[in-house]
C-alpha cells in the first residue's frame, strides 16, 4: 500500500511541475511552488528526489519515453519526402500538444543529463537519416541534414508553443516544405511530373484554412480538398 502512495505523491509532484511550466513565462519554477501545487511539504520532494533538478530530470526522461513511443507508432512508407514530412508533423504536433514537456526536453538542453530515451530517439532518427543518404536521396550530407532538420524544427516548434499556436500553423508547414527542399531538392521538376503534382497539390491543401476558404461555398471547398488529397496521393503513389 505505502508504494502506490509513494507512487501518487511522485506522481503529483511531476504533474505539479509539468503544470507550472507550462503556465510560466520563463520556465522557471521554485521547489516552494512544486510543493504548494502538490500539496506536500519541501522534505516529501526530497524524499521522492534529490533536488528540483532530478524533478525536473524525471519529467524530461517522461516526455522523451512518450516521444519515442509517438515516433515508432508512425507507419514508414519507405518514401523518404513523405516519411520526412510525416516526421516532422509528429514532432512539431507532439511539442504542441506537451508544451511544458519539450520546453524541458529541447529549449534549456542541459550538458551530461540527456535521458537514455532522449539519445535512443536521436540514434533512430540519425539511422534513418543515413538511409536516406545512402539511397542518394539527400543532396546534402547526412550530418547536415540532421543539423539543420533539428534546428528547424525545433525553432518552430519552440515559436508555436510561445504564441500558443498548433501543429497546424502555416508556420510549420512553410518551413517544413522549405527544409525539404533544403534536403532533398526541388521535385516540381520534368520526369512525368506527378512527383512535383502531387507535392504541389499537398503543400496547397495544407495551406488551406480549417474552415471557410474565401469566396467558395462549404461544399466546394469540400470538393476541392477532395481533389488535392486525390492528386497527393494518387500521383505520390505513382512514384512509390
Amino acid at each position: 500500500m505505502s508504494g502506490a502512495v509513494d507512487g501518487d505523491v511522485r506522481s503529483r509532484l511531476m504533474r505539479a511541475a509539468e503544470q507550472l511550466l507550462g503556465s510560466s513565462a520563463d520556465g522557471q519554477i521554485s521547489t516552494r511552488e512544486i510543493c504548494s501545487r502538490a500539496g506536500v511539504t519541501a522534505p516529501t520532494l526530497y524524499h521522492h528526489f534529490d533536488d528540483k533538478h532530478a524533478l525536473l530530470d524525471a519529467v524530461v526522461l517522461e516526455g522523451f519515453t512518450r516521444y519515442l513511443e509517438g515516433k515508432r507508432a508512425v507507419m514508414r512508407s519507405g518514401d523518404a519526402l513523405k516519411d520526412f514530412r510525416t516526421g516532422w508533423d509528429m514532432h512539431v504536433s507532439f511539442g504542441c500538444r506537451h508544451p511544458a514537456h519539450y520546453r524541458l526536453m529541447f529549449g534549456n538542453p542541459q550538458t551530461g543529463r540527456t535521458p537514455a530515451a532522449a539519445v535512443v530517439a536521436r540514434d533512430e532518427v540519425a539511422r534513418t537519416v543515413a538511409g536516406w543518404g545512402a539511397e542518394g536521396q539527400l543532396i546534402v550530407s547526412a550530418d547536415a541534414a540532421m543539423s539543420t532538420m533539428a534546428s528547424a524544427a525545433v525553432g518552430v516548434t519552440l515559436q508555436l508553443i510561445a504564441v500558443g499556436a498548433d501543429s497546424t500553423h502555416p508556420n510549420s508547414t512553410n518551413v517544413r516544405d522549405t527544409i525539404a527542399d533544403a534536403l532533398f531538392g526541388p521535385l516540381d521538376v520534368e520526369d512525368d511530373g506527378t512527383r512535383g503534382i502531387a507535392r504541389s497539390a499537398r503543400r496547397l491543401l495544407d495551406a488551406l484554412p480549417s474552415g471557410p476558404v474565401g469566396p467558395l461555398r462549404p461544399t466546394e471547398a469540400a470538393l476541392l480538398r477532395d481533389w488535392l488529397l486525390s492528386l497527393a496521393e494518387d500521383s505520390a503513389r505513382q512514384n512509390s
